[in-house]
């Protein structure tokens, strides 16, 4: 395919890269292969241990390319370091692991380009495994979600699943909010989103799945680093997001905690499958927390009341499984243990 002569001059490139040697080839390739280029590439080396630099030094590509190393300090936090070094106007971002089609950046150009006050476009994307197998075409659509959000309650009922390797942002947006919080390593997508958003910009949807987004499976770690993230991040939704009497918008105790408590509860269930009495202690605190600010429910006090106590927990589930189907709508049914597949991590 040949290039186009839209000029992709004024967009900055940031890569995060950490130990990603098995894949920001094939994703700095995409880059390359784009019907615009991008005026430069900006490659945040966050601590890596694998030799992901020597894989990026020996990559041709027709645009300058910065490489910073730094200590490790997290994806939001490279991310920023890349946005404070870039000279473009424009902003995209794509993570080690995820690849462009080859329009993706000249979709997202004409669509935040054509109005001044548009600080964010972003494209539906495909989801692929660790090997780059396809899961799930157009994620976004063939998941029902709304796209453009028109409201603060649009944003705040559910995860948004705008991710920043399908997105181009304008970088005075990401200047203004200050960029990514940089204690999130979970929803640190979500927050910009609406931190932006209640600034008054506004967003474009391109629904074209123009990025392959690569999901790496149940990691356990990961999770609890979500689990850290939902609970700050709730904290910052508590203090910025204030509640509406006279219109009975209550945003946090309608929209947020029952979300938040479900995820929280499947945190739990994973713990007690893998028999993790940590993680499930950590999680049933977060719940118990969660459950104190809503609406009062018998079943939830019960619920939270068992989870205090994963041992006795995971045994009172256990015998569940055996009970009539009746009795087992008594408790949530995110609440259960779980059959672990033998290729689980």
């Amino acid at each position: 395919m040949s290039r186009i002569s839209r000029d992709g001059s004024g967009i900055s490139v940031v890569v995060a890269l950490y130990n990603g040697r098995d894949y920001i080839h094939d994703a700095l390739r995409t880059v390359v292969d784009q019907t615009v280029l991008p005026g430069e590439v900006i490659i945040v080396d966050d601590g890596s241990t694998d030799g992901s630099d020597e894989v990026v030094q020996g990559i041709e590509t027709p645009f300058p390319v910065k490489i910073v190393r730094q200590a490790n300090t997290g994806q939001s936090a490279a991310r920023n370091v890349g946005v404070g070094l870039a000279n473009g106007e424009y902003i995209a971002f794509i993570d080690q692991d995820d690849q462009w089609r080859k329009d993706h950046l000249d979709a997202l150009l004409r669509a935040i380009s054509k109005n001044p006050d548009i600080a964010w476009a972003y494209t539906d994307f495909d989801e692929m495994d660790t090997q780059g197998r396809t899961v799930t075409h157009g994620f976004i659509l063939e998941s029902g979600l709304s796209h453009p959000k028109r409201s603060l309650a649009a944003c705040l009922a559910g995860d948004l699943m705008v991710i920043p390797s399908a997105s181009l942002l304008r970088k005075a947006a990401l200047d203004q909010v200050g960029g990514f919080d940089e204690r999130l390593s979970g929803y640190e997508d979500d927050d910009l989103f609406i931190r932006i958003f209640r600034a008054g910009w506004k967003h474009a949807f391109v629904p074209k799945a123009l990025t392959r987004f690569r999901v790496h499976g149940s990691s356990s770690s990961s999770g609890w680093k979500f689990l850290d993230s939902r609970m700050i991040y709730l904290e910052k939704l508590i203090e910025t997001v204030s509640d509406d009497d006279r219109l009975n918008r209550y945003w946090v105790r309608d929209l947020v905690l029952p979300r938040f408590f479900l995820a929280t509860l499947d945190d739990y269930s994973r713990a007690l499958s893998r028999s993790n009495w940590e993680q499930a202690s950590q999680a049933a605190a977060a719940a118990h927390y969660l459950a104190s600010m809503m609406p009062p429910r018998l079943r939830r006090r019960i619920e939270v009341r068992l989870m205090s106590r994963p041992r006795l927990c995971r045994r009172a589930l256990q015998g569940l499984d055996l009970m009539p189907a009746r009795a087992q709508r008594l408790v949530n049914p995110t609440l259960r243990i779980r059959k672990l597949s033998r290729y689980a991590d």
